[in-house]
């Protein structure tokens, strides 16, 4: 029982303690007298008679604080370092371009795996992964590796390295056989360029339908899909110059492919467990492999 009921007034009846410990807490930070009593079942918070209207009124606001969702960027929780799918990435295009300089085994690895619009056109469908590990020269294959390097270490990070790397593949693949059917005429080309852009309008996509950012002011909400565009606008395009081979429609096709994976990914829980994603790193591996072990057989 509560003594004294003339000078202590109860302020809040709730049956969870935790609920009346914040309560006694905000009442001790503005330094209002109170008690907490347990009365049939109830945690009670009585306070002096004169400061009932003024804790009645500092609990209300602070009921409805909590209540209001948090403001500002949510955090981003992490499945992995991002860094194993990176090594991988570089390690296979390092390979690759070796292989196909030297023109090991006797194969002309260019002109297997290289984008062929008509060929693909045909049934060659390995062409629009194997073109993903091919390029023409040294700065070709530098460009590559450290864009595709830095968007694939968050796409990593975010999506864990075996399914962040999957979708990346699928997004560069699908982006390619997007630019064959969109091409004109017969067309050719290489590079991982179309898997980089792929990762950037898969982040672009995921940052903001998985909805880290839906507290703050909607400028902030499209700030990924801005910065996407803005990036495949400014490293996407070429110098502009003439004798620039820059396949722009390639990177377009590539980020928009990314893009729809990236949305699609947002909508279903991404799993963590590291059998998983080893499962979808394996998968990968042996996607680029038999698409390779196809053309070379073709030869």
């Amino acid at each position: 029982m509560i003594k004294d009921t003339d000078y202590w007034v109860p302020v809040l009846r709730t049956r969870h303690w935790k609920q009346s410990s914040e309560a006694g807490l905000v009442l001790t930070a503005l330094k209002i007298e109170h008690e907490v009593e347990r009365i049939e079942g109830r945690w009670v918070i009585v306070v002096p008679a004169d400061s009932a209207v003024r804790a009645r009124a500092e609990l209300g606001e602070y009921a409805e604080e909590i209540r209001q969702p948090p403001v500002g960027i949510l955090p981003m929780p992490e499945l992995s370092t991002g860094w194993r799918g990176v090594g991988v990435y570089v390690a296979v295009l390092l390979a690759v371009a070796l292989l196909a300089r030297q023109h090991a085994y006797g194969y002309d690895w260019l002109g297997l795996g290289r984008i062929d619009s008509v060929r693909i056109l045909d049934g060659e469908w390995w062409r629009t992964v194997t073109a993903l590990t091919l390029h023409v020269d040294f700065s070709h294959l530098a460009g590559n590796v450290v864009f595709g390097a830095f968007f694939g270490l968050y796409v990593g990070r975010y999506l864990g390295a075996g399914v962040g790397w999957a979708a990346i593949i699928g997004g560069g693949a699908l982006g390619n056989a997007l630019n064959v059917l969109i091409q004109p005429g017969r067309h050719l080309a290489i590079g991982a360029s179309t898997a980089v852009f792929a990762a950037l309008g898969l982040l672009a996509a995921y940052t903001w339908r998985r909805g880290f950012l839906k507290n703050t002011p909607w400028r902030m909400r499209i700030a990924p899909i801005v910065a996407g565009i803005g990036l495949l606008a400014f490293t996407g395009t070429g110098s502009g110059v003439e004798g620039d081979n820059v396949d722009i429609l390639a990177h377009l096709t590539g980020f928009i492919a990314g893009f729809g994976i990236g949305a699609a990914l947002a909508a279903v829980e991404i799993p963590g467990e590291p059998d998983t994603q080893r499962l979808w790193g394996g998968i990968s591996v042996v996607v680029l492999a038999l698409a390779w072990i196809t053309a070379l057989g073709m030869a």
